[in-house]
């Protein structure tokens, strides 16, 4: 990594472990903001944006063949600006110049290296160039003196594409909205496309014709649209891609947790980074696949990685960061690899061998890998048995073998604490708490939206995306709020929070102040960024849920409760009605908008407890009991009578309810409700109906 002999350049201020990791580098870097800009200008010079993040690869591999090349930084030095941006800090900036790079025809990545003009004008980019010319790459020394030359001599072609391709990009988020809302057909549509590309042998999707990534939010939607359809073959497809997902190399099968994405179809040979958001967002899929099949096989899959989250990534301030590389001591994967010997000196038992395939010859660089082989099976159809004694030898197994690697030198992690990514962690304890009525993971989610309320959220509801080393930093994008609502309302909803009720209130107006659009989705960026080229709008959902599917989810939510003075319902089309080309069209890019869709297109069956004076085991169990229902059209809420006055009149549902002698059922379809009842076996029937 940096060179720390050499002479710090600026970067050695900033709080990002990416910044911080050029920090020592001789090119002079710039953080992203006024200074560097200002001297572009002033100097007529064109600047050099590279983004990146701490734990990408090809990022590490740019670094240490160019940016810490003297040679190379003399000629970046003479001639460009350089800033340096850490893309996960700044999501917007890197959306705006990946949108240019594609325009410009070229597949995207990290590094992303874009030239810019003085006024912040895409020229020209490209993602990892070598230092000398190979893989049909031009060498980054001979792409900057390309581009400098040409600055010197064709400078107004080069001014007049830039401004040419920001009109292009200007223009492509201000397309009208037709107001036509999608048809069901979509959502059967999109299940089709998932049977066309299901990998029948290896489980998972051939979406990629090399890697295979974790598609946990297309496993939500599938149980989802299995449960509403009763339909066997969505459910199939879910449960057997998250079983290969467990027991494939892409997961850490001795300490819990799983990976970026596979570089096969087999699951077998990861890219070894552990990413916060992936476990997240496979935990929340693991919690329906529970709810719809009650196999605790995927109760124990989220203890596994709960227990990884907690040992490996949980920080002393109460926040989770956010990524764990893949590089240790230079080398890929280093830290999760075995060798045949010394896993034999630590597991001799060859049952647990054969079990996890290691042999001599190993499978990758002749070590091993940890899998496990399921080729010709079908876990869906002949369930998962493993015998009780067996488990037993393997959780001893993993023991010894965690502690063995415990003495390694561990991969470098990143420490900082983005929100919407601690917010998808809380998501997914929430909805294992939910299915599971486990308090550890309530108390876990409580914990970490804790720390989010007192050091990136404000009085105003107003939220800043990135907290590190004591110091809460850059405006919140869409994402941070929309997840940060959502677990505001479902810990109100889980545990009776008023206080998160009121924080999310106070942000929901916060989004529908800063973010709206007139043509439906809401900005990815805050109205006052006054540093960037374009307001993007995003309905794709990449690693992450976009901010607007998770707006959709929220709304759905909302309108479910009755929320007041403000129609939801109209809102929600309006989006809808804007991405209805992509849903159409490329609808297995949308997995979490298309679940929010399908929640809409079902009347939803809310269910209200009132209670007075009762015992809070007693009100647990119907929670619990709440939970544990299949139907994905049901929506609940259990409350405490004083609180549900409090709340009603802005919450439709709880006008004029209350707990009788102590503790009143009320089942409605679209706010009509049947007569109130008072015990929990006459209001199952009900729902059940």
């Amino acid at each position: 990594m940096a060179n720390m002999s050499k002479k710090p350049n600026r970067l050695v201020h900033e709080k990002s472990p990416y910044l911080l990791q050029h920090a020592h580098n001789p090119v002079d870097w710039f953080p992203w903001g006024v200074e560097a800009f200002e001297k572009a200008q002033k100097e007529d010079k064109i600047i050099l944006l590279s983004i990146g993040y701490s734990t990408c690869h090809w990022c590490h591999v740019m670094e240490r063949e160019s940016f810490e090349d003297d040679s190379t930084a003399e000629v970046l030095n003479r001639d460009f600006v350089c800033i340096k941006l850490d893309r996960e800090e700044r999501p917007d900036i890197d959306k705006i110049y990946m949108d240019a790079l594609h325009a410009m025809g070229t597949q995207g990545g990290w590094p992303l290296n874009m030239f810019l003009t003085p006024s912040k004008e895409p020229i020209l980019g490209g993602t990892y160039f070598p230092p000398e010319n190979r893989y049909g790459k031009r060498s980054f020394k001979e792409v900057l003196r390309l581009v400098s030359e040409a600055w010197k001599n064709q400078r107004e072609e080069l001014i007049t594409a830039a401004s040419d391709l920001t009109k292009y990009l200007q223009d492509n988020e201000t397309r009208t909205n037709e107001g036509k809302v999608p048809g069901t057909e979509i959502i059967e549509n999109n299940f089709g496309r998932y049977l066309q590309v299901y990998d029948k042998e290896l489980f998972g999707f051939k979406t990629n014709t090399v890697n295979k990534f974790p598609p946990s939010m297309a496993l939500s939607f599938l149980v989802e649209y299995g449960l509403r359809k009763e339909e066997p073959r969505a459910l199939e497809m879910a449960f057997n891609t998250a079983y290969a997902m467990k027991f494939g190399g892409i997961y850490d099968q001795v300490g819990g947790g799983i990976c970026r994405y596979a570089t096969d179809h087999e699951w077998l040979v990861p890219h070894f980074e552990k990413m916060l958001y992936d476990n997240s967002l496979y935990v929340e899929a693991l919690s329906l696949l529970f709810k719809a099949t009650k196999d605790t096989f995927f109760l124990d899959v989220i203890r596994e990685i709960v227990n990884y989250i907690r040992r490996d990534m949980t920080l002393e301030s109460g926040g989770i960061a956010s990524a764990e590389d893949a590089d240790s001591e230079g080398e890929e994967g280093k830290f999760y690899l075995w060798n045949h010997s010394e896993f034999s000196s630590i597991v001799p038992e060859e049952e647990i061998q054969g079990f996890w395939n290691v042999t001599e010859e190993g499978n990758f660089e002749h070590k091993n890998i940890l899998n496990l082989y399921w080729k010709g099976k079908n876990p869906f159809v002949e369930g998962i048995h493993f015998k009780p004694e067996f488990v037993d030898k393997l959780e001893s197994a993993k023991s010894k073998l965690l502690a063995a690697r415990n003495k390694r030198i561990r991969p470098l992690r990143d420490d900082k604490v983005l929100t919407s990514w601690n917010c998808l962690w809380i998501r997914a304890l929430l909805s294992a708490y939910e299915v599971s009525g486990d308090k550890e993971y309530l108390t876990d989610a409580k914990k970490i939206y804790q720390f989010l309320t007192k050091n990136l959220v404000a009085e105003d509801g107003s939220i800043l995306r990135r907290y590190r080393d004591g110091e809460a930093k850059y405006f919140g994008t869409l994402p941070d709020y929309a997840e940060f609502l959502w677990v505001s309302f479902k810990l109100f909803q889980l545990a009776e929070d008023l206080e998160a009720y009121t924080k999310g209130k106070r942000s929901l107006e916060y989004l529908f102040s800063h973010f709206e659009s007139k043509v439906g989705p809401y900005y990815e960026s805050f109205h006052g960024n006054e540093d960037l080229l374009v307001r993007t709008m995003e309905g794709y959902d990449g690693v992450e849920p976009s901010g607007n599917s998770t707006v959709l989810h929220l709304f759905h939510l909302l309108h479910s409760w009755g929320f007041q003075g403000i129609d939801l319902q109209t809102k929600a089309n309006s989006i809808f009605a804007y991405f209805l080309p992509e849903l159409t069209q490329n609808s297995l890019s949308y997995p979490s908008m298309i679940s929010a869709f399908q929640k809409f297109q079902y009347p939803s069956k809310e269910v209200l407890v009132v209670y007075r004076d009762k015992d809070l085991l007693e009100v647990e169990s119907i929670r619990k009991k709440l939970g544990e229902i299949k139907d994905p059209n049901l929506v609940w809420l259990v409350l405490e009578e004083s609180k549900a006055k409090v709340l009603a009149p802005e919450l439709e549902l709880l006008m004029g309810r209350s707990a009788g002698s102590g503790m009143s059922f009320y089942v409605c379809q679209n706010f009509a409700c049947e007569l109130p009842k008072d015990n929990w076996e006459e209001t199952l029937a009900l729902i059940q109906q």
